[in-house]
């Protein structure tokens, strides 16, 4: 385990103020699961095509049925840009969207709001993930910068509002 990891796993929500880089698709996961173990009430997923090697790991997907199971208030709005790789590899989440259909949400980006070149997920208002380049496994995480969260989550919001659910997905969902 490098330095990077033993410090987010002592990481603490709305406490630890530190910006962590992480370097690989391990450490993508690990802090993944630990922002989402720690999360209260929302987690919102912003991707391109939701990385099968960060979002569709056992380890990511178990912390997030774990986090659907924590209380009747939690949700989990993820909003994808591209549909077709989800619906063709079985994405996991999209199973753990079948299985907690009033805990998981999916949508798919209008295509008329402007691109990002990242992918970002909020935790509630207080921290978050960010991709970067969505291609590239090099990411930032916050446990405690509500400023910046709160940036990515008005961008989330408004890209939701205007987006829709996408057939496709539906029909997997049913």
């Amino acid at each position: 385990m490098n330095k990077t990891s033993k410090s987010i796993e002592n990481a603490v929500f709305r406490e630890t103020k530190e910006t962590f880089s992480l370097h690989s698709y391990d450490e993508d996961q690990q802090a993944l699961v630990y922002l989402i173990n720690q999360a209260q009430v929302s987690v919102k997923i912003y991707s391109h095509l939701l990385c099968p090697a960060i979002f569709n790991s056992e380890l990511v997907v178990d912390a997030c049925e774990r986090f659907c199971l924590k209380n009747h208030r939690t949700h989990i709005e993820i909003l994808v840009q591209k549909t077709r790789p989800l619906t063709n590899i079985s994405h996991r989440l999209l199973s753990l969207a079948h299985k907690h259909i009033s805990s998981v949400s999916f949508k798919k980006l209008n295509p008329d709001i402007s691109q990002r070149t990242d992918d970002f997920v909020c935790f509630d208002r207080s921290a978050y993930f960010q991709l970067p380049n969505a291609e590239h496994y090099e990411a930032i995480c916050n446990f405690s910068d509500a400023s910046r969260t709160a940036i990515f989550s008005a961008h989330f919001n408004d890209a939701w509002e205007r987006s829709h659910h996408d057939p496709e997905l539906r029909m997997l969902l049913l």
